[in-house]
């Protein structure tokens, strides 16, 4: 069984020479689910990692604990080493992006010996003791190294101009900040798709009333309407991440979350379970027979639905965390659909820092086409 989302993700644009003018999403993910269907219940969490290239312990908790919600008809409460797999799993991508991905964007340099010293020892995790250690090397790369100049001062910048100077003091996600905000604001803000709240598993159950649909497996919605997951979705409410949503700033808003979010993944590791923080996993049933798991990842939201027929899987759905952010009415596309920049250089650049911001989970392509070659 091989991985189904290898194929790089198009997004084709078309620009009349002044702003954008229609959005198309090109994604030949198939839905790789179907191949769990007529497998044994017991190889759901053995087979659902391998369908796709990222993401596997977090496929591979969010499989168990859908089967056995619909085993047991109960709810599915995370265990410490549930949320220390997703934790770390979590961990490696947002520093995938943060140190890989977006220092290029900028011409910064990338730290691929100080990624893959961090990212083997996430991957290798032994014990509790270990977690507590990777937990701690994780948050002072956060404090040193991303975002140095914020670390610096007690207090809080006052304005975006004190919010620039501290990004410019040092840390590579602090110049990718600034120049974020350099680059202008966002004058879009009626296009903004809403942010998905964090909901339970017994949520998604009663909001579903059984298997998704095909529509819901394609597209998927929440009350209706078309959502934008991930970290920002998860702190909105963080007064930076608030402050640049405020002025218009939401890639830098992304951005910023990330790295709130990873400072999370490393608190969780260091103390699984804590009571301040949301859970990472949980299921319901969803129905005889059936169940379904959350699973926040570093993308955002996974969602894995279950109906069996004794030990055998008769349906499965995997709804993943693209398929919001990259719906057809969702925040790339709605986003996208204003004016990027004073001339086709700076609409694709920002086009390109939207996806990014985003984050596909798979290598993607901007395309601007110009109205003429449309």
């Amino acid at each position: 069984m091989s991985s189904v989302d290898l194929t790089p993700l198009r997004l084709v644009v078309d620009w009349d020479g002044r702003q954008p003018v229609s959005v198309m999403v090109e994604n030949d993910r198939p839905g790789g689910a179907d191949r769990l269907i007529g497998r044994g219940a017991a190889e759901a969490a053995k087979l659902a990692p391998v369908l796709f290239s990222i993401g596997g312990r977090a496929h591979a908790v969010a499989a168990s604990a859908a089967v056995n919600a619909a085993r047991s008809g109960e709810m599915h409460v995370t265990t410490v080493e549930e949320e220390r797999a997703v934790a770390a799993e979590a961990a490696q991508e947002h520093l995938w992006r943060l140190l890989l991905d977006w220092p290029p964007m900028f011409e910064r340099p990338v730290p691929r010996d100080r990624f893959g010293n961090l990212h083997r020892r996430l991957a290798l995790l032994k014990d509790e003791k270990d977690a507590y250690a990777v937990g701690g090397a994780v948050l002072d790369m956060v404090a040193l190294e991303l975002m140095a100049g914020f670390y610096q001062t007690v207090r809080g910048p006052r304005n975006l101009t004190e919010f620039v100077e501290r990004c410019r003091r040092g840390g590579s996600v602090g110049a990718a900040l600034a120049s974020l905000i350099e680059a202008g604001s966002w004058d879009g803000e009626g296009h903004c798709v809403p942010l998905l709240p964090i909901a339970s598993a017994a949520d998604w159950a009663a909001s579903l009333g059984g298997m998704p649909d095909e529509i819901f497996r394609k597209a998927p919605t929440w009350q209706g309407e078309p959502m934008e997951t991930g970290s920002l979705a998860a702190h909105p409410a963080r007064p930076l991440v608030a402050k640049l949503l405020g002025r218009g700033h939401r890639i830098a808003a992304r951005l910023f979350a990330r790295v709130m979010e990873l400072s999370d993944c490393a608190s969780r590791l260091r103390h699984s379970l804590a009571p301040d923080l949301p859970a990472l996993v949980d299921a319901a049933p969803l129905g005889p027979a059936m169940g379904i798991s959350r699973v926040e990842t570093a993308r955002g939201v996974l969602l894995h639905a279950v109906r069996l027929e004794g030990e055998t899987i008769a349906d499965y759905a995997i709804i993943l965390p693209s398929l919001w952010n990259f719906h057809p009415k969702g925040p790339f596309v709605s986003e996208a659909l204003t004016r990027q920049g004073p001339n086709r250089e700076a609409t694709l650049e920002r086009l390109r820092w939207l996806a990014l911001s985003l984050d596909p989970g798979k290598a993607f392509n901007v395309i601007l086409r110009d109205g003429a070659n449309a």
